[in-house]
């Protein structure tokens, strides 16, 4: 992309060039043409000032062709190709070319100043004209505007000498000035024209050496000879009339020259255009091709990379959704003697570890990673199965003992006669009773449910007392409100369990100085149950909080320990198909509310059989 960015940027120099080369070689032809017209008007002027009438008629009608090739060179210099500045300066030399005019009709100007004025005007247009040179390195366009400038110079040292001639003819005779100045002319011409072969096509120097060999020109080469020869005569034999018309095919025939000379140098300043317009396509071209070319690699590329990659993302959710779930699930199911190395079978390797490619490496350090984290949960599956075993075994220890504790505080309560000791044996069975709630924690946090099953309903007032006595400080706590109904038996201690963690977080949320009320009543074909507290409350975050722990959202194996009884209330409420959940008390503290489902409510009829 970058080489053939360069070289539609050259390429586009050069077309810009060439088309500017063009430019100027149209602007040289333009100037040679008045340069041309203006060499006639010297030659023309110098012949009037010398004397000769006869050249009055030709002068007017010279000066009209001069001023149309003026205008001719004006509306090209209205472009912007280049050189047109220099141009313009040098245009400024004929600002007196009028005055100069008006100074011939009336003779009040001298020949010699008329010629130096019309040759320093002519000179600078043409080193205007050339001043520029090619922006192009082409050896064939330089050879041009090279002959071109020669041809420039030999044409003006043959119109220049066609003029000084024609005014010396007229007056008759040389001075010593004249005769210095025609020699020096015909030197200056001789050696500019030999110097056009050097640059020149074969075909340019043919047409040369035809004009140079043509009738016109060897009348001119003999009159030479014939002034030269009598440079010191007081008559020169030969007349102005005579002279001017092959000494003006002469110059004619050297623009000619000059002009085919033109044509081919700009026909090659297009050709090269062309040329530079091809190659600036077929640049572009490639250049696109290869823009083309490199998003299809980068399409590729990226293919190449996203694809592996894609492929590598559904293996880690495979891991993370399928295989680490069920190593897991095999653990919590299997037998207790099951060897874990073998249950954390069944994870394969990714297959674009055999790439042999950076991807491979990826793909390798993933299932490193896939191996290291099966390990590690199914090293803390067993951790927590074992875990939950434990809790579940010391939690049967413990209500086992409590159990057999409070049957012998019962018999001791039925045979004791003594109020302070019946007293003492009644709070002894109070804390014993808490103590089997805490070994009922246990087991409901290992997963078991509470072996104390009722075979009959019991009423719902005699399950909110039941609750109360599994709690420190009861005496706070005022029953409000409650709707008679009957819980199925089999519930009774779980809804028990339920509402004693609740009124004790209540009780531990309050100052002792207030109270905890409960209110208990029927909510359409449900029963709700609500545990008023005055405290500080909680915060929406604590709240939040609070009930994803009771909905069963989080393990109490990473939760705080202080806020077990959360986690021990969340897992009866699932057991029991129940909802529970805190909000912020309409004055001030938390509402605990727990909506049993209907299910577990026992008909009319029933409440009043118990009744």
């Amino acid at each position: 992309m970058v080489v053939a960015t360069v070289g539609a940027i050259t390429q586009s120099s050069h077309y810009g060039a060439a088309g500017r080369t063009r430019d100027e070689v149209v602007l040289v032809l333009e100037a040679q043409e008045l340069i041309h017209q203006l060499q006639r008007e010297r030659g023309l002027t110098a012949g009037l000032l010398g004397g000769d009438q006869s050249f009055r008629s030709r002068v007017d009608s010279q000066r009209k062709a001069s001023d149309q090739a003026r205008a001719a060179l004006d509306r090209q210099l209205a472009g912007n190709s280049p050189g047109v500045g220099a141009v313009r300066e040098a245009l400024a030399q004929l600002g007196s070319l009028a005055t100069v005019r008006g100074e011939a009709d009336s003779g009040s100007v001298g020949r010699a100043e008329a010629l130096a004025f019309y040759t320093r005007a002519i000179t600078g247009l043409t080193d205007a004209a050339f001043h520029g040179g090619t922006e192009l390195e082409d050896r064939q366009l330089t050879d041009g505007l090279a002959t071109l400038r020669k041809l420039g110079d030999g044409a003006e040292a043959a119109a220049l000498e066609r003029g000084t001639l024609n005014g010396i003819l007229a007056t008759g005779s040389f001075s010593d000035r004249d005769y210095r100045t025609f020699i020096t002319l015909l030197g200056t011409k001789g050696d500019a024209l030999a110097e056009v072969p050097r640059t020149a096509t074969a075909a340019q120097t043919h047409a040369l050496d035809a004009v140079l060999r043509n009738q016109s020109a060897v009348a001119v080469a003999r009159m030479e000879q014939q002034v030269l020869t009598a440079h010191d005569a007081k008559k020169l034999p030969v007349a102005p009339a005579d002279w001017w018309q092959p000494a003006t095919a002469l110059v004619d025939g050297l623009h000619q020259v000059q002009t085919r000379v033109a044509d081919d140098t700009s026909a090659r300043a297009d050709q090269l255009r062309s040329d530079a317009l091809r190659q600036l396509l077929m640049e572009a071209i490639l250049a696109l091709l290869a823009i083309a070319g490199a998003a299809v690699l980068a399409l590729a590329a990226t293919r190449s990379i996203l694809r592996p990659l894609h492929a590598l993302t559904e293996e880690a959710h495979r891991i993370a959704d399928l295989a680490l779930p069920q190593a897991v699930a095999r653990v919590r199911e299997a037998q207790r003697q099951a060897d874990p190395a073998e249950l954390a079978e069944g994870f394969t390797g990714s297959a674009l570890a055999a790439r042999g490619d950076e991807i491979a490496n990826v793909a390798g350090a993933l299932d490193r990673v896939a191996d290291t984290a099966l390990r590690l949960a199914v090293d803390q599956a067993v951790l927590q199965r074992t875990s939950t075993e434990s809790l579940a075994n010391l939690g049967r220890r413990n209500q086992e003992l409590v159990s057999r504790q409070l049957g012998f505080l019962s018999a001791l309560e039925r045979t004791e006669d003594d109020p302070g000791t019946l007293a003492n044996l009644f709070e002894l069975d109070h804390l014993a009773t808490r103590m089997r709630r805490n070994a009922e924690s246990l087991l409901v946090l290992a997963g078991e449910r509470s072996p104390r099953r009722w075979a009959d309903p019991v009423p719902m007032g005699d399950v909110l007392r039941s609750a109360l006595g599994e709690v420190d400080d009861y005496r706070r706590v005022l029953l409000r409100h409650t709707t008679p109904a009957l819980l199925d038996g089999g519930a009774v201690s779980e809804v028990a369990h339920l509402l004693a963690e609740l009124i004790e977080n209540a009780l531990a949320a309050s100052s002792p100085e207030t109270d905890v009320e409960i209110y208990a009543q029927e909510h359409g074909a449900d029963y709700m149950i609500a545990v008023v507290d005055h405290g500080g409350g909680l915060s929406e975050a604590e709240l939040a909080t609070a009930n994803r722990r009771l909905s069963g959202q989080e393990s109490f194996l990473v939760g705080r320990t202080q806020l077990l009884g959360h986690y021990v209330a969340g897992r009866l409420a699932i057991g029991l198909g129940a909802r529970v959940w805190l909000a912020p008390s309409p004055m001030a503290g938390v509402t605990a509310s727990v909506l049993l489902p209907g299910r577990l409510l026992s008909g009319q009829a029933d409440l009043a059989a118990v009744r």
